[in-house]
């Protein structure tokens, strides 16, 4: 019975609006979220006393006397209870997390499981008991082979060596690796969750910052 309800509210929306199959689709995604998104508003209001979600944008969080400029995103994570503000920064930590660069990074992107023989002879074999097996397999492609593959892609402004990627296997386990935003986005996300009870989502957070930047509407000289 769902699927032929559904099949007549496709029909309704071809005739009424002269679109596809597809466009209905996407129009019903977009109801659903934004019906999910007044959810969320109602539940940010109730949690924090307040009319509308715009309103998060007058009730900054009081900064400590003499706090540096430096310190400020670290004390608005662990102590700001507007989801505005978390928004902002959660913003700023995805940008900066997918974009860190580093050995560690580009390691734990691109390194495969290598031959247990390759960790022992280029690393000690008194630490192969503390590395994770999973780094190995039977038929993995040699590390040297790998790193070879993967300094020719020029993503880091230092090669990348045998004992760096040595170093690395013996300290993250596969995909274990979280670079210094990545851990701050966490940090954000975990006090966001904290604060309104869900999840960060990325088109929640958008919607946040779009209510709380909208320019307010000029009703010139209305006599009411």
């Amino acid at each position: 019975m769902k699927a032929v309800a559904s099949k007549k509210n496709i029909g309704r929306f071809i005739a009424a609006t002269g679109k596809t199959e597809n466009e209905y689709y996407a129009w019903a995604s977009e109801v659903g979220r934004k019906i999910h998104i007044n959810k969320l508003d109602a539940l940010v209001c109730a949690k924090l006393n307040l009319y509308t979600v715009a309103h998060l944008a007058y009730s900054s969080t009081s900064l400590p006397e003499g706090l540096p400029v430096s310190e400020v995103d670290n004390f608005l994570i662990d102590n700001s209870t507007n989801p505005y503000e978390l928004a902002n920064l959660w913003t700023a930590a995805r940008i900066n997390a997918e974009n860190f660069t580093s050995k560690e990074s580009i390691l734990t992107e691109h390194l495969r499981p290598i031959p247990k023989t390759d960790f022992e002879s280029h690393g000690d074999r008194n630490h192969i008991i503390d590395v994770s097996r999973t780094w190995f397999k039977k038929d993995g492609i040699n590390l040297d082979v790998q790193l070879m593959e993967i300094n020719d892609m020029h993503l880091f402004t230092e090669w990348i060596t045998l004992q760096d990627a040595i170093d690395f296997i013996m300290s993250y386990r596969p995909g274990a690796y979280k670079n210094p935003s990545q851990l701050v986005l966490e940090r954000v996300e975990r006090q966001f969750k904290a604060i309104t009870t869900f999840q960060v989502k990325g088109y929640y957070v958008q919607h946040i910052v779009r209510m709380c930047e909208m320019e307010p509407i000029d009703n010139g000289d209305v006599p009411f």
